[in-house]
């Protein structure tokens, strides 16, 4: 017993060898702290459930030097069920998604391909005894109509600070298809202006990107007036770190210095008064089918939006056109429809 609680111990410090060798790579591959983190999370709720049941994430951990192959296979089996069961856990008494479900499952797979690569387990991958959900891609895109979008943005007030934050904002938004952690983390610093261009960098994009977009004439006026608005004229003497998009109903401020940035809650607030909704990846799928829509070749959409391939980009645009039916007027019409 007592050699079984010695291997017990080395095991599990190889385990923990393991994950932050994992870790380290995630963070490495990525350089976004956000995927960073649902990747220690998930691993670490997977693992304090797998305790509760005497287990951990090896496997074998629990078996004795001399186990069979048919113990060995019972012991990746348990954990593979173990592991379905969590990647189905609801949060707060809400059902999950089947795309977080395998998202889960992706993770929990990820390290287990890693730590059998770098020698820490000598298993197959019990994730892979794991069935994953079907999923259809993209099946909450829904972009807003152009013409409607011209019409919202123009009833916003730009003569009041509010109103060119917001109109600068979601115009950046809208032009250029960033995320919202992309837009909201825009400092001052990476505000290039170039002569009569204003080129804005995006970094810690997706995939550890850096994206650059050079703002239209228009669009670098809208920016450039609230800017003023907010710090002042003389602009070339803002802090670097200065966020571009501050919070009037929070007058802290960060370091003694900087006004308050806005958070995420903020920007979903805004996009809902101006734009009817609350979500606002929503202004990245009326970009990607707006620029479809305007001549534009899918893989310059597939640069701009940052996928890796041209057939997550095809998927995309096929899942912004669902609703439409061009022969949805002729059919009406044989039918009688009126």
């Amino acid at each position: 017993m007592e050699e079984q609680a010695l291997s017990t111990l080395v095991t599990s410090n190889h385990i923990d060898l393991a994950i932050m060798a994992w870790l380290d790579s995630k963070r490495r591959r990525s350089g976004s702290a956000k995927t960073h983190k649902a990747y220690e999370e998930t691993l670490w709720a997977f693992r304090s459930l797998l305790r509760q049941h005497a287990r951990d994430l090896d496997p074998f951990i629990h078996l004795l030097p001399d186990a069979n192959e048919q113990e060995k296979q019972q012991a990746l089996t348990e954990l593979a069920l173990t592991a379905q069961g969590f990647a189905g856990q609801s949060v707060h008494e809400r059902l999950i998604s089947e795309a977080t479900y395998n998202q889960r499952l992706a993770n929990l797979s990820s390290f287990y391909t890693f730590a059998n690569k770098r020698g820490f387990f000598q298993c197959e991958n019990p994730i892979a005894k794991v069935e994953r959900s079907k999923v259809q891609a993209y099946k909450n895109a829904q972009p807003i109509d152009a013409q409607e979008i011209a019409q919202r943005m123009q009833t916003i007030d730009r003569t009041t600070k509010q109103g060119a934050r917001d109109y600068a904002m979601l115009a950046i938004f809208l032009q250029t298809g960033r995320r919202l952690s992309e837009v909201i983390a825009l400092r001052w610093r990476h505000v290039q202006v170039q002569g009569s261009k204003i080129i804005l960098v995006f970094e810690n994009c997706k995939g550890g990107k850096a994206m650059r977009d050079t703002l239209t004439p228009g669009i670098a006026n809208a920016l450039l007036e609230w800017l003023v608005l907010a710090y002042g004229a003389n602009l070339r003497r803002l802090h670097p770190e200065a966020p571009i998009w501050i919070s009037f109903t929070r007058q802290a401020e960060r370091d003694g210095t900087l006004p308050t940035p806005l958070t995420i809650r903020s920007v979903a607030n805004i996009c809902e008064k101006h734009l009817g909704t609350s979500k606002v990846h929503v202004t990245r799928h009326t970009w990607a089918r707006t620029m479809e829509d305007a001549g534009a070749k899918v893989s310059e959409i597939q640069a701009r939006l940052g996928h890796e391939s041209l057939a997550t980009t095809g998927r995309y645009l096929a899942s912004l056109k669902q609703a439409d039916n061009r022969h949805a007027d002729t059919l009406a019409s044989l039918f009688g429809l009126s």
